[in-house]
This record gives C-alpha cells, structure tokens and sequence, in this order.
C-alpha cells in the first residue's frame, strides 16, 4: 500500500496529470463554498473574529508610537503595512492548509489514510489540500485593505518592480510557512499527536505582527531560517514601502523551492513506515 503514496496517475501525460490535479482542487474548493453556505453562521463568526483580530493588533502599535515617532527604523504607518500582510497571511494559511493539517493525526491514527492511499492521485498533494475555507478569504481581504491603509499613511505609492517584489517575497513566505506547519503536521507518523506541537507554532506566528528587527539577535534568526516570518511579513513590508534587494527576492523563492523538496522527502519518509491503522 506504501507505494500507493506517492504515485501520479497512472495514465496520460505530465499535463494531464496536472489538469487532474487542478480539477481536484478545484472539486474541493467547490465543497468548501457548499459547507459555508450551509453553515453561515460559521461564516458571520469568521468574519467578526478577523475584525477583532485586526483590532487587537492595532492597539499595542498605536500605543508604542503614542509615545515615538519611529522604532529601529520603522513608523508607525510601516508597521500598519507589516500588519495587514500579516493578517492576509494568517488569513491565507488558515483557507489553503490549516484545516489539512490539524487532521493530519486523525488520519494516521484513525487510519483514514488507508482510504486515501488507494486513491489515483499524488497523496501528498490531496492531503495537503482537502480542506479548503473559503470564508477565510475574508481575512486575506481585510488584511491587503490594512496594508492599503498603511501604505496610503506612509504618503509612498509602489510602483511595478516594489509590487512585483513584495508578492513574490510574499508568496515564497506562503510556501516556507506552509512547509513548517507540515513538516510538523506530519510528525503525526512517529507521534499519537501534533495538536500541542501545531498550537505552538501558530503562537510563535504571532510574532510576525511586529518586523523582525524588533527582536534581539537570536530571535532574528530564529524568525527567518527556522520559523521563517520574516519572508511572509517583514521582508514584503519592506519591499511595498521602499523596495529590497533583487537578491533578496532570489533567495526567498530558492528557499521556498528548497523546502519544498525536503518537505517532500520527510514525506516519503513518513509514508514508508506507515503500515495502517488496520494492518
């Protein structure tokens, strides 16, 4: 069953096995519409929660700089932006892979995976895009809407080649923070349960509400190599406000391709030693 894991499909040409994997997501986009809109309430909730999440961290910047009118080089206006991306990036991760990976557990233990396994499709990929929230895109929103506000304060306008640079920086940090949240999710295969690893790691996420630079050495490197917040808000803040180095740019997207491929491995690994809940 093992082998299963990792197999494509089992017929056709590298192109059609990603148009088939497109339309599977797709498929599940569309169940993900169907649950909110039988369950509405969920999504009122979801929506005044994000308001008040927004709220919540508004307040400690609007008092820091109550009292200065700049912090290691960042104003008030900067970190607003800093926020909002934040917030779109919360908001991103918890449509596209939380809910994939707090059931990563359930599947090991309760052997759900050994009916995924038998399926005609890249396991990796069904697993880590089952679920999909679409009343979190809410959050995506209201979070470009306060980094729109931001930037509007800083009295700058982006233009193409900043723009251009803050979304790729942006989406590379996407990808590396996906990768983190599943490698520990698929801890779940040595583990009875992630649930406490997983509920640290999206505390330590807070962190990327205030630049990296705020933090004592240690930390900095903490919050870019290891946990790496500073590719998904730090670094686009600083590109949409101001531009970074192209370089810069370059290595977030190798970083992003690099997890990629461990993350790959680890699950190759993982897959290997499970032998179901059943056997």
């Amino acid at each position: 069953m093992n082998d299963l894991a990792t197999r494509e499909p089992l017929d056709g040409s590298p192109w059609t096995a990603v148009t088939r994997h497109a339309r599977l997501w797709r498929a599940c986009f569309t169940l993900g519409l169907v649950r909110e809109a039988q369950f509405r309430a969920n999504a009122i909730t979801t929506v005044v929660l994000g308001l008040i999440q927004i709220g919540i961290g508004l307040i400690p910047i609007l008092l820091l700089f109550s009292f200065t009118g700049e912090v290691r080089g960042w104003s008030q206006a900067d970190v607003i932006v800093l926020l909002g991306l934040h917030g779109a990036m919360t908001g991103l991760l918890a449509m596209l892979v939380g809910r994939n990976m707090w059931a990563m557990t359930d599947y090991v233990i309760k052997g759900e995976l050994d009916l995924l396994l038998i399926r005609p499709v890249n396991i990796q990929f069904h697993v880590a895009t089952r679920w999909i929230r679409p009343d979190q895109a809410f959050n995506v929103a209201t979070g470009i809407i306060v980094a729109g506000v931001g930037i509007a304060r800083t009295g700058t306008v982006p233009g193409p080649i900043e723009i251009t640079q803050a979304t790729v920086v942006f989406l590379s940090g996407f990808v590396l923070l996906a990768c983190a949240w599943s490698a520990l999710a698929y801890l779940a295969f040595w583990m009875h349960s992630v649930w406490t690893i997983i509920m640290f790691f999206q505390d330590v996420m807070q962190a990327g509400r205030y630049p990296v630079t705020f933090f004592p050495s240690a930390m900095r490197v903490l919050f870019t190599a290891i946990v790496p917040l500073a590719f998904a808000t730090t670094f686009p803040a600083q590109a949409v406000t101001g531009g970074i180095s192209w370089w810069l740019v370059a290595a977030s997207v190798a970083f992003a391709i690099v997890a990629v491929a461990l993350l790959r491995l680890l699950w190759n690994h993982a897959i290997r030693r499970y032998s179901s809940a059943s056997s």
